[in-house]
């Protein structure tokens, strides 16, 4: 027990969720390739590599950033590498994200879609593909710990740590430096923290300690791809206001559209109406911009987070029941980091002061979890009591 509070305790801090740690995790593409290799159904698409995935997403990447500067972009060979080295691997993990991909890029050759908007439809698509297949890497690499075959589960991390460092860091920051996130509150230093612990419990063989570790690499990725969508939506609504060009403003809606793709098998568990009327929002074939109110998605997206705190709650009660602890706290971490990715939100709307006691009790429920102690049902009840308006 003492080696458990101490491993999850790292994570609980005045903001539920602190830093563990200033040391960034290598998070270097691994030298040997791994068995990550995932064919297309169609004939001529080459299987790939995670080290080819992810080189060839750079290239897209760097080719499609050349509109910042006003520079043409070359969509044949955008259109050509991602056929050739991408395709395969989104088609099969993520069949609608490869719809959207090649609707894009089908279209922005026809002139039928603004290039701008092609892609970030390619380039958000990219990521939210990424952080699908980051789920079920993560997946392999617990599979394999279970199996006591560390050094598999560390190939495994390695390339989540891979797909962290090209894609989902970049992306974190980003959106730590909109939203002002700094210190413990910082969802690029959490990402690297949980990756730490997550090695960490492999080294240990502490298969209950790196579940709880994922959560948090994984709960800290999806909070930055939820945020971003979040506040794509603020800046809709805002250009709209000051007047800013429509097609501008479509851009940013096929960017939180893009956004949520990463999100939404998540958030549509149980809110499966909830998140359609998300996506038809950011549609802009569905909505127009001057259309699309704050108050209204950030109302949904709340609703549906606090459906997956309701859940999580529910599931680490009934494993405290079951006396099986290891259960209880990865399904409390999830519940709390959904917590935190929901901060803005509850400041907002409760108020800096009640959130402050949400914390509280949090980590105080957190704390009673580990030690299997019944009375955090009580506690449990008080913060989903908290969230009820959002219900």
């Amino acid at each position: 027990m003492k080696k458990r509070i101490k491993v999850a305790s790292i994570f609980m801090l005045a903001g539920i969720l602190a830093a563990c740690g200033s040391n960034e995790t290598d998070t270097t593409v691994p030298k040997k390739e791994q068995s990550t290799e995932t064919k297309s159904a169609d004939a001529g698409i080459a299987a790939t590599t995670l080290i080819d995935e992810l080189t060839i997403y750079s290239s897209i990447k760097a080719e499609l950033d050349k509109a910042k500067d006003g520079q043409a972009m070359d969509w044949k060979m955008v259109k050509t590498s991602y056929e050739a080295k991408l395709k395969g691997g989104v088609k099969t993990v993520a069949p609608e994200i490869d719809q959207v991909i090649q609707s894009a890029l089908i279209d922005v050759e026809a002139k039928n879609l603004d290039q701008n908007i092609a892609r970030q439809l390619v380039d958000k698509g990219l990521q939210s593909y990424f952080y699908q297949l980051q789920k079920a890497t993560q997946a392999k690499a617990e599979e394999a710990l279970v199996a006591g075959k560390p050094e598999a589960a560390t190939e495994a991390l390695k390339d989540v740590e891979a797909m962290a460092k090209t894609v989902f860091i970049p992306t974190a920051k980003k959106c730590d430096v909109s939203y002002d996130f700094k210190n413990e509150d910082a969802i690029a230093q959490a990402i690297t923290s949980g990756l730490s612990a997550q090695q960490e419990a492999i080294d240990t063989k502490k298969i209950g300690d790196f579940n709880v570790a994922k959560q948090v690499t994984d709960k800290s990725i999806y909070r930055s791809f939820y945020l971003a969508a979040l506040n794509y939506a603020q800046k809709i609504e805002d250009g709209v206001k000051s007047g800013t060009d429509e097609k501008e403003l479509q851009v940013g809606q096929a960017e939180g559209y893009a956004s949520l793709l990463a999100v939404e098998k998540s958030l549509a568990d149980g809110e499966e109406e909830t998140v359609k009327i998300l996506k038809e929002r950011y549609d802009f074939s569905k909505t127009k911009p001057a259309d699309v109110s704050y108050k209204e998605i950030e109302g949904l997206f709340a609703q549906a987070l606090t459906e997956k705190v309701d859940e999580s709650y529910e599931e680490t009660q009934e494993a405290i029941e079951k006396k099986d602890i290891d259960t209880a706290r990865a399904k409390a971490m999830e519940a709390n980091l959904f917590i935190v990715a929901m901060k803005p939100t509850l400041e907002n709307r409760l108020g800096k002061e009640k959130v402050a006691q949400i914390t509280k009790d949090a980590n105080e429920w957190f704390a009673l979890v580990e030690k299997g102690d019944v009375k955090a049902k009580m506690i449990g009840e008080r913060i989903t009591d908290a969230l009820k308006p959002f219900n």
